[in-house]
């Protein structure tokens, strides 16, 4: 039988804006927003069965055209999400049918997102439970306080940026981040979410460069690697 999946984009928060007044997801890539380039990768996607987009209240509408501009036929819903990531988390999968059996979460800010690699970590949590896109750290990773070198985190062990997409289990997710926010942890991530809820997460190792746009200066070199 087949399992249903769903994505959930996420473009808001403050990891999503660049300052109170810009946000990241609706700068100018090109010619088209941040966002759209998500939003073309899940709606291209094979293994993508519908698309749930969380964003802030001011830029409803502004997606709502982007909807109809581009075709994105995917897309189920417009979610207003909260000020903080665990209230957009809820909010947007309030949204996400009952009958789904896996949501694949992305952040906007990653505009350069392939179908492929979406489907990598659908098919990796298929198999194992979870699907997390990751980037391994060749260079040297050390912890510092104040500037001041205190110790070297790698070591003899291999160090992955955990980055998005990330497959989960709808279930697990829904647990995490439950619709009365009396019941509701803040957590700084799905990972760390995820974790919690005593699910292993199995990295998908990303051959590209996912680079995330948190300035304005991050515009030109996620264009240059576009090109």
């Amino acid at each position: 039988m087949k399992q249903t999946i769903w994505g959930l984009v996420m473009a808001t928060g403050k990891a999503e804006q660049i300052s109170s007044e810009i946000e990241t997801a609706f700068l100018y890539l090109n010619d088209r927003p941040v966002l759209a380039y998500s939003l073309e990768a899940f709606n291209q996607c094979p293994d993508i069965d519908g698309i749930v987009v969380v964003v802030s209240r001011d830029r409803a509408e502004s997606v709502l055209g982007m909807v109809q501009m581009f075709g994105f036929a995917k897309i189920r819903k417009i979610v207003v999400g909260g000020a903080k990531r665990a209230a957009s988390m809820a909010a947007g999968l309030e949204h996400v049918d009952e009958d789904v059996e896996w949501v694949c979460v992305h952040d906007a800010s990653r505009p350069m997102l392939k179908p492929e690699l979406i489907s990598e970590t659908i098919k990796c949590a298929r198999r194992h439970g979870s699907g997390v896109a990751a980037a391994e750290l060749p260079d040297a990773v050390v912890a510092a306080k104040k500037g001041t070198f205190e110790k070297r985190l790698d070591g003899a062990e291999r160090l992955w940026a955990a980055i998005s997409p990330q497959t989960w289990p709808r279930a697990a997710l829904v647990k995490a981040y439950p619709r009365a926010a009396k019941n509701r942890q803040n957590y700084d991530d799905d990972l760390e979410a995820m974790l919690a809820a005593k699910i292993v997460p199995r990295l998908v190792p990303v051959a590209a460069p996912s680079l995330r746009i948190r300035s304005a200066d991050d515009l030109a070199p996620v264009l240059a690697l576009m090109k």
